[in-house]
């Protein structure tokens, strides 16, 4: 096991690249990219990823594989998002505001493939909001404050996304 806290610059670079994946609120595609072509970065630097047709099919999108980020809604830009997250088997999956840049709809669809992959996959999910009504899905949710933790709870009612409403 890694002592986060005492690693090197070198094995912390080591640890995100292997063991964390990232989904951003702003999808941080590549635009001359195909999805095919965005999620396949992410696999080319893994030990024992995940097929990127396999990734992309985790998250719907095998159909629209050799699209341009400009040819996907920002519901697709953010699954093409996850599926590269998820392509190199992460254990920790962190993902900043992952429906903060989409309608009501679309991310309870984001929200749903999120829970979906911690379910089948084993990833430890952690999503960062400010958006509350986030936390009804959560098996444990932790209040920071200052970057601290300013409380902790265990969820014993949760929601499936498809009832969160925000």
């Amino acid at each position: 096991d890694l002592d986060l806290a005492s690693a090197t610059a070198r094995q912390l670079t080591a640890y995100r690249r292997e063991e964390v994946g990232f989904v951003f609120q702003f999808y941080n595609l590549v635009p001359n990219l195909t999805a095919l072509e965005n999620v396949q970065v992410a696999t080319e630097i893994s030990h024992d990823p995940l097929d990127a047709n396999e990734a992309l099919g985790l998250v719907g999108l095998t159909d629209r594989a050799d699209h341009f980020p400009s040819q996907l809604s920002g519901g697709e830009q953010q699954r093409v998002s996850i599926a590269r997250a998820i392509a190199k088997r992460p254990n920790l999956l962190l993902c900043d505001e992952p429906t903060g840049a989409l309608d009501l709809e679309t991310g309870k669809i984001v929200l749903r493939i999120l829970v979906d992959l911690n379910e089948k996959l084993g990833t430890t999910l952690v999503i960062i909001t400010h958006n509350g009504a986030l936390a009804q899905v959560a098996s444990r949710i932790i209040h920071l404050s200052s970057g601290k933790i300013h409380d902790q709870t265990v969820n014993a009612t949760r929601l499936a996304p498809e009832e969160v409403a925000w």
